[in-house]
């Protein structure tokens, strides 16, 4: 066999093997693109009317409100001057992650929507995209799915290239006429298609490995820091010895404290609450709703209030602000607007290669 049939083979026996899984991953990581933009407009609890003058209610004030319907609150997040307050108790059962959502309007308190054991569409969507619903072996399927699919990326473009030049050109293009057949209608939907999605999603695919392959965010690093050495993520523990009790208001002061160190517009903050005792409270705030990436961090002492460390994106090398750009490539917000259309395209044509490669195959193997 020659090398190119042998790519041909690997492509075709991975593609059949790994189909299933891309077409639902495709799917779903379409939808998600533009959740919150759909969100916004179907769920109206999500949107409130700014109040000029009038500053939010506290944290304090948002544990108290919420404490009827949460028994635990394990994040708060202020996402918008016209956007309601979203109040989370995360709970993880056989690995799969279900959580409690309370939105309060940010001005006056007022419970705008509670939603308990009630996932709504868009987390069962992401929970298919991530996991395909089975918990953390659904989750290895799935990293392992995204591999061999950037395999596929990578041996279809080999196979689409053609040995000359002047033969780019007709390969860029459908050239069908009336008596075309459906088989090589079928065939061009398949490598011209999946061309052009190639070079977007392969951004898509190797932003998603790097959550499933230490070796992939390795490799990412390196490359983007010139081969500097590779600073993991490391979890920033609260320093206090004993365990006293919270002085009242703390919660407020430590958020105060960290828009103060942060000293410009913000559009949005993540509060988070530490589920071990060893933990400490981080708190994400961003100039922009849209992305994560410029987002300045401060992690705190969950007893004492301490400020323990501060993580600001211009104090990043190459390799720690492409690592923080990981969710936006993925989703293409990265680009705004066109980056999200190119990769809800690019996913929707993903989707439809394992259909239109199989038929391929089955109309190679049945001739007549």
């Amino acid at each position: 066999m020659t090398f190119k049939k042998i790519i041909r083979q690997i492509h075709l026996w991975l593609g059949l093997a790994s189909g299933l899984v891309v077409f639902i991953v495709a799917i779903t990581g379409a939808i998600w693109t533009f959740e919150s933009e759909i969100s916004d407009m179907v769920y109206s609890y999500r949107k409130v009317e700014p109040i000029a003058g009038q500053s939010i209610i506290s944290i304090s004030e948002i544990k108290k409100i919420v404490k009827p319907q949460i028994n635990k609150v394990s994040g708060i997040s202020f996402l918008g001057h016209d956007r309601s307050i979203e109040v989370r108790e995360s709970n993880q059962i056989d690995g799969h992650y279900l959580n409690n959502y309370v939105y309060l309007n940010p001005y006056t308190g007022k419970v705008l929507k509670t939603r308990v054991n009630d996932p709504n569409f868009f987390e069962i969507v992401i929970e298919l995209h991530t996991s395909l619903l089975l918990g953390e072996v659904g989750r290895q399927i799935v990293d392992y799915a995204t591999l061999i699919f950037l395999i596929l990326l990578i041996s279809g473009i080999y196979l689409w290239w053609p040995k000359k030049k002047i033969g780019i050109k007709q390969r860029m293009k459908f050239d069908w006429k009336t008596s075309t057949k459906w088989k090589r209608k079928n065939f061009d939907l398949h490598s011209i298609l999946g061309f052009y999605a190639s070079w977007i999603v392969i951004f898509v695919a190797i932003t998603g490995l790097n959550w499933g392959f230490e070796w992939v965010d390795k490799g990412i690093y390196a490359v983007a820091t010139f081969g500097e050495e590779y600073k993991p993520y490391t979890q920033v523990n609260s320093t206090s010895a004993v365990t006293v009790n919270k002085a009242i208001g703390l919660d407020d002061s430590i958020l105060q404290t960290a828009i103060q160190k942060y000293g410009q517009t913000f559009e949005s903050w993540h509060y988070y609450f530490p589920e071990k005792s060893e933990e400490s409270i981080s708190l994400y705030i961003n100039p922009d709703i849209n992305t994560w990436y410029k987002s300045s961090t401060y992690y705190f002492d969950q007893r004492t209030g301490k400020l323990l460390q501060t993580e600001n994106p211009k104090d990043f090398n190459n390799g720690q602000l492409i690592r923080n750009m990981y969710y936006d490539i993925h989703i293409g917000k990265i680009l705004g607007l066109t980056g999200q259309l190119l990769v809800f395209f690019a996913s929707i044509i993903v989707a439809s290669l394992p259909v239109t490669g199989f038929l391929i195959w089955w109309g190679r193997k049945n001739k007549k």
